[in-house]
C-alpha cells in the first residue's frame, strides 16, 4: 500500500483496469487486482534476446481526436482566421470526427456528456457533429451527404458564436435585440459559409434550415414537413440534445435519457417523431457516458451500447452500501433483476468524472 503501479493492469478481457503510476492505497485494491489483473514478466535469457519488433507508430485515441477537433474548429472559425481552403479544413474536422467514432463510437458519444472543459460554442458544435455521424450512420445516409450534414453541424452556428458563449452564461430573460439576432442567425451563417467558398447545397441548405419546425413554428422561413430537408432535421435534433444534455452556468444539464425522450414525446408538433425514434435507436436510450443506478443498488457509468437500446453494457464504480469499487466493474444490464438499470442519476451522486481512461481503455486517453 501507498506504492506507485509500475505497470498497466488489465483484466482478462485486456481492458485496462488501473494505469501505471496510479497509487495503491487500500488492501482491499490489491486483493481485487490480484483476483481480475493480470501482467506478464519475460526473464528468460531467450525472450531477453529476442529483437523486439519495429515499434508501431501509436494513432491518437477517440478522446483525442474529438478534442483535435474541437482545437482544429477554434482555430478555423477565430474572426481573423485567414477563410482560404475554409471547406477543405472543416472537412478535416469532420474527418477527425469519423475516426474518432471508428475508432470507439461509446467514447466519442461519451465526451458529450462526459468532457465540458473547452469553450461552449466549439465543444457544443463538435458534439453535435458527432451526433449527426453517430445517426447519420445508423440511418444509412451515404457520402457525400453525411459529409455535408456533419460540416453543417460544425459550422450551423458560425456567425454567433462569440454571441453563443455570452449566452450560455447569461441567467436573464433574452431581450428583442437578442432574439431578432439569433433568428438571423441561419442565414447569415449560411452567407457567411458561401462568402468562405462553400458550394455544397446540403452543406449549406441544412445550416439554412436547422432552426425550422415540422409544424412551421420555425424560423427564418417557417417551412412545414417535407419542405425541411433531412439534413437540416437531423443538425437541429442534434443540435436540441447536445444543448439541453449539457449544463449552463445558470442551470444544470437534463439528464440524457430525459432529454431523448422529450425529443419523440414533443407535444407540439416541432419535431420529427418518426426521425426522433431512429435518433433514440442509434444513440441509445441511456448513452454512452450516462451516470446509472443499477437494481442491486451500484452505482455505474454507461460504457458501450448494443443491439437492444435499453440495455447496454455498464461499469459500476460504486458498491450497493456506497463504497467505491477498486476498479470499475464490468456489468450486464440485459440482466434485468440483478443488473438492469433502475434509474439514471446525477454525478453528484457519484462524485468526479472518473477518468476516460479507466473507463475507455485506450480510446479515452486523453494526449
Amino acid at each position: 500500500m501507498g506504492s506507485v503501479l509500475p505497470w498497466d493492469v488489465y483484466d482478462e478481457g485486456g481492458r485496462l483496469l488501473l494505469a501505471k503510476g496510479h497509487v495503491i492505497i487500500s488492501s482491499n485494491q490489491i486483493d481485487a487486482l490480484i483476483e481480475r489483473g493480470l501482467f506478464a514478466t519475460a526473464d528468460t535469457k531467450r525472450d531477453r534476446d529476442k529483437v523486439p519488433p519495429p515499434a508501431e507508430e501509436e494513432r491518437p485515441s477517440a478522446v483525442a481526436l474529438i478534442l483535435e477537433a474541437r482545437r482544429g474548429l477554434q482555430g478555423t472559425c477565430a474572426p481573423n482566421a485567414p477563410k482560404k481552403n475554409f471547406p477543405e479544413q472543416v472537412m478535416r474536422m469532420r474527418r477527425l470526427i469519423q475516426d474518432a467514432c471508428r475508432q470507439s463510437r461509446d467514447a466519442a458519444l461519451a465526451m458529450i456528456l462526459l468532457g465540458h472543459e473547452e469553450r461552449y460554442s466549439i465543444r457544443h458544435s463538435v458534439d453535435a457533429a458527432v451526433t449527426c455521424h453517430v445517426v447519420g450512420t445508423a440511418l444509412d445516409i451515404q457520402e457525400p451527404e453525411l459529409s455535408a450534414i456533419v460540416a453543417a453541424a460544425l459550422t450551423m452556428n458560425i456567425s454567433m458564436l462569440q454571441f453563443q458563449d455570452e449566452l450560455q452564461a447569461n441567467p436573464n430573460p433574452l431581450t428583442t435585440g437578442q432574439r431578432e439576432a439569433i433568428a438571423r442567425h441561419p442565414q447569415q451563417s449560411a452567407e457567411m459559409l458561401r462568402q468562405s467558398g462553400v458550394t455544397d447545397e446540403t452543406w449549406i441548405g441544412a445550416v439554412l434550415n436547422h432552426h425550422e419546425a415540422m409544424d412551421g413554428s420555425g424560423y427564418p422561413a417557417h417551412k412545414k414537413g417535407d419542405e425541411i430537408p433531412l439534413a437540416a432535421r437531423l443538425v437541429s435534433m442534434a443540435d436540441i440534445y447536445c444543448a439541453r444534455v449539457s449544463g449552463r452556468d445558470y442551470r444544470p444539464s437534463l439528464r440524457p435519457n430525459t432529454a431523448l425522450k422529450a425529443l419523440f414525446l414533443n407535444q407540439s408538433g416541432a419535431m420529427d417523431k418518426e426521425l426522433a425514434a431512429r435518433f433514440i435507436k442509434a444513440t441509445g436510450i441511456y448513452p454512452s457516458g450516462t451516470p446509472v443506478r443499477l437494481e442491486n443498488g451500484e452505482i455505474a457509468v454507461v460504457t458501450r451500447q448494443r443491439d437492444k437500446a435499453n440495455a447496454p453494457v455498464v461499469s459500476s464504480l460504486i458498491g450497493p452500501r456506497g463504497v467505491p469499487f477498486a476498479v470499475p466493474i464490468e456489468r450486464d444490464t440485459s440482466r434485468q433483476q440483478l443488473y438492469g438499470i433502475r434509474d439514471v442519476v446525477d454525478w453528484s451522486e457519484i462524485g468526479p468524472v472518473p477518468s476516460l481512461r479507466v473507463l475507455w481503455g485506450k480510446e479515452g486517453v486523453v494526449n
